[in-house]
């Protein structure tokens, strides 16, 4: 370890940061918000772990959700211990589970020899489940096939909450009696004794239709595994449904894995926090690390929860809780504004409301400048009206254009303001971070231009079928595949 590069970085960090790396052993919560350093913290810890304790780099797992994180995360620590750094497990969680299937097969009969199934399978099974399965509510007499989207989705949520079809079919029994038992749930006396009241309908036609879905659940998932085919989320609870069931397996697992680290906790799902639980279980104070943002949890950005936080503390209630304070990224201004917006939520821990701090150098150079102003347009031909002319005039008092700004929520709402510039005569150039030919909309222009190019080979076109801004529905698409197939007929004829 290049012990010079990090006690060089470790100087650098402030005392909250210090503390998180400093506490290798037992439970540990940090509640870091953006800019705070969270990255650094984790990668410094796991060197830290490496320099105090004859940890080997093999028995050290972080995992995070997204693949830039792993790359961000192992290159930092690349930096800062070596070639090391490839022997610590860093990978998302999907990519954690697909190691374990790859590394102990023998443990995964029910995926190994399987294979990804894709949107055309899934669709094709579930037609098959529909069509076999006697429904009422979720099998429309005149469109049959109406909530069969729809249905895969909820069995994907269902999947993500570590819910099997037999736990999500006792759940809604469960609720269906509770309902059934309501004191008021019908009419005591008149013409309509004994008749649902009608406020009553609509639960209860959604009650059954959660029994429906649980039918369909369940008969999708045999079928799956008749056909030897796996949901992407289906690895993460086979994974579960074998730690928890083999105990030796478990152990084997839990000794491996002697450093747990979750970075981005928010984001995780009830699946996912399971496993963590199940690998941290071998010890009543697991050395368990997690670090999430609670803002990030309020607004249930790509499905973040604050629940998560709420489950560690409830799971570990002895844990060490650190709140990573100090932003290097923001103004103070900006941080005041994001909080005021955030504090509206009533369902923050009272240890979680802290308010972050500019450290940052832009800080010292923001001191004089105006606070926040908020200009609401009439509408969006307004909002745009607006942002020309207030470009107009700071460039009129002696603003120049390179120091001027504008932040939009998507890509696609750069469209409508790039018309507003050029029809104001203001010059303007979009910046990314972002390689143009990965741009979604880019590979769509190269999709269409294959498709014309190779003019007769149906892998083209029905690529491009499925592109959103053509409207046609996914099964209508598979029908057509379907059909093309059956009367061996080219799509392009």
């Amino acid at each position: 370890m290049t012990s010079a590069k990090f006690k060089a970085l470790y100087k650098q960090l402030n005392p909250a940061q210090r503390e998180a790396v400093d506490t290798i052993d037992g439970p540990v919560m940090v509640v870091a918000g953006p800019g705070t350093g969270k990255t650094q913290v984790l990668t410094l810890r796991i060197a830290n772990i490496l320099r105090l304790t004859d940890t080997s780099p093999d028995s050290i797992l972080a995992l995070t959700f997204t693949n830039s994180g792993v790359h961000s995360m192992r290159e930092r620590l690349v930096e800062i211990i070596g070639s090391r750094a490839y022997r610590v497990a860093i990978h998302t969680f999907h990519g954690f589970c697909n190691e374990l299937i790859n590394h102990y097969p023998e443990n995964f009969p029910n995926i190994v020899g399987a294979r990804p199934a894709n949107q055309v399978d899934q669709l094709k099974i579930m037609e098959n489940v529909i069509d076999q399965s006697r429904l009422v509510f979720l099998k429309p007499w005149n469109d049959p096939y109406n909530f069969l989207t729809s249905a895969l989705q909820a069995i994907e949520r269902l999947k993500k909450e570590n819910l099997s079809p037999r736990d999500f079919a006792l759940i809604v029994d469960k609720m269906i009696a509770g309902f059934e038992a309501l004191p008021d749930l019908r009419h005591d006396r008149g013409v309509h004794a004994g008749k649902i009241r009608g406020k009553y309908h609509s639960p209860r036609t959604q009650l059954f239709k959660n029994r429906e879905l649980g039918i369909l659940y369940r008969r999708y998932e045999t079928a799956l595994k008749e056909k030897k085919l796996y949901d992407f989320s289906d690895m993460v609870m086979e994974v579960i449904q074998v730690v928890e069931q083999d105990e030796d397996f478990r152990l084997s697992l839990q000794e491996e894995y002697q450093y747990l680290l979750a970075d981005e906790h928010q984001d995780a799902n009830q699946s996912q926090n399971r496993l963590l639980e199940l690998l941290a279980s071998f010890h009543e104070s697991p050395n368990l690390f997690i670090v999430g943002d609670d803002k990030q949890a309020i607004f249930q950005f790509q499905g973040a929860s604050l629940d998560n936080f709420n489950y560690f503390r409830r799971l570990y209630p002895r844990a060490r809780l650190i709140t990573l304070t100090d932003n290097y990224r923001s103004t103070q201004t900006i941080l005041d504004a994001a909080r005021s917006v955030i504090m509206i939520s009533q369902s923050i821990p009272e240890d979680s409301r802290v308010k972050l701090l500019a450290r940052s150098r832009r800080e010292k150079l923001a001191k004089s400048q105006n606070k926040i102003r908020i200009y609401p347009a009439p509408d969006s031909a307004g909002e745009l009206n607006f942002l020309s002319k207030e470009l107009q005039a700071r460039i009129k008092q002696g603003t120049p254009p390179a120091e001027l700004a504008i932040l939009y929520r998507d890509n696609r709402d750069a469209g409508s303001i790039i018309k507003e510039l050029e029809r104001a005569g203001l010059p303007y150039q979009v910046s990314t971070n972002s390689d143009v030919l990965s741009d979604l909309d880019i590979q769509k222009l190269i999709a269409l231009l294959k498709a014309v190019h190779y003019f007769g080979d149906e892998q083209y076109l029905i690529t491009i079928c499925h592109f959103d801004f053509l409207g046609f529905d996914a099964l209508d698409l598979y029908r057509l595949s379907e059909e093309a197939r059956t009367k061996r007929v080219n799509l392009y004829w």
